[in-house]
């Protein structure tokens, strides 16, 4: 893993931070690490990806270039634009033995990084409309492909269900969570996200909806909230959507008030220290706010987002972290850290 190949502040000249991450108090063996935020689509590995497409005889969108467009290895100009591989993300699997190999793939990208227990986030309403099935119906074949794939490597996983910013959020999750019960609310999904571009409203009966949830059926709450520099974001995250754990949230770095706010409840952070630089969340000027969320006592947790899309896997993110100031000691807490505030449970 050659992190001088990552144009990111920090970073360069720092590949053995990598290694160097990878070591415990001895330097022998390699650390266990539990991942709390990662995308499914974008933890495919583009060869997969290609492949999939080709096999499915999918057309890209006009315009869309699969090189230039897919990967994301430098800093974009916003948010949206690091979201522009979506629109070919989301045309894929149409076939149900192709799901199967991606998401063997996801984990075996998964395995190569030493993860022990990971949760998967994925929308499944698009996987529904790919393969012309019902949203549980789809969501019942997510649990078993991604169930074989994890057994097959040795790796624990839970399954949240995200849904989008946007006018059918709302309609969107409530379809979910009906799939959810209609599957007899089965304990491979453990937790709801909300993700997308900030800048999107969403309807004002959205947050209800997440607590209800989670008052209802226990799962699990983490928004993406804070990457688009919208401290309302991350305090909204918590005071209306009732959230666990805030997804990336460096914006909070901004308002001293909230990171004592999330230190007093003990909201984890889940910080993506690559995703972080190539979204633009933190500027290429400005330091990550990972040294104030350690100092007001905000816990956090090192994810890789989208490993696939960024050529790189959580002990990069981790080496990451560590050249934006964190220790190898707090990378060997990191194991700890994500068992404790996971939505999984009995994690040993």
């Amino acid at each position: 893993m050659d992190l001088r190949q990552l144009d990111l502040p920090g970073l360069s000249g720092d590949a053995c931070l990598a290694e160097e991450a990878d070591k415990d108090p001895n330097g022998t063996d390699v650390l266990n690490r539990g991942e709390l935020h990662v995308h499914i689509n974008g933890a495919i590995p583009a060869a997969d990806i290609r492949e999939i497409l080709a096999d499915e005889r999918t057309v890209l969108p006009d315009g869309f270039e699969f090189e230039r467009d897919l990967v994301r290895t430098a800093p974009c100009q916003s948010l949206a634009e690091y979201l522009a591989c979506w629109q070919v993300l989301r045309l894929f699997p149409k076939k149900r033995e192709n799901l199967n190999r991606l998401t063997f793939a996801v984990m075996g990208s998964l395995a190569e990084n030493n993860v022990r227990f990971v949760e998967l986030r994925s929308s499944v309403l698009y996987l529904a409309t790919l393969q012309k099935c019902s949203p549980a119906k789809a969501l019942e074949r997510l649990i078993e492909s991604t169930g074989q794939a994890a057994e097959h490597y040795g790796i624990r996983r839970g399954l949240i269900l995200t849904v989008t910013r946007g006018d059918y959020s709302a309609v969107n999750l409530s379809t979910l969570l009906q799939a959810y019960q209609d599957l007899d609310m089965p304990r491979d999904v453990i937790g709801i996200d909300l993700a997308g571009d900030e800048e999107t409203k969403y309807p004002s009966e959205l947050p209800a909806l997440f607590r209800k949830a989670k008052d209802r059926f226990g799962l699990g709450i983490t928004i993406h909230a804070g990457e688009t520099g919208r401290v309302e974001n991350v305090r909204a995250a918590v005071e209306l959507f009732g959230a666990d754990r805030i997804g990336h949230g460096t914006a909070a770095g901004k308002a001293p008030e909230l990171l004592e706010l999330l230190a007093a409840k003990g909201i984890c952070v889940e910080v993506c220290p690559i995703s972080n630089r190539l979204t633009g969340a933190v500027p290429k000027d400005e330091a990550h706010p990972l040294q104030l969320f350690r100092r007001y006592g905000v816990p956090f947790v090192i994810c890789s987002d989208n490993p696939a899309i960024h050529q790189r896997g959580l002990a990069d993110d981790q080496a990451a972290a560590m050249a934006e100031g964190l220790s190898i000691g707090d990378m060997r807490q990191q194991y700890e850290v994500a068992k404790r505030y996971s939505f999984m449970r009995d994690l040993t």
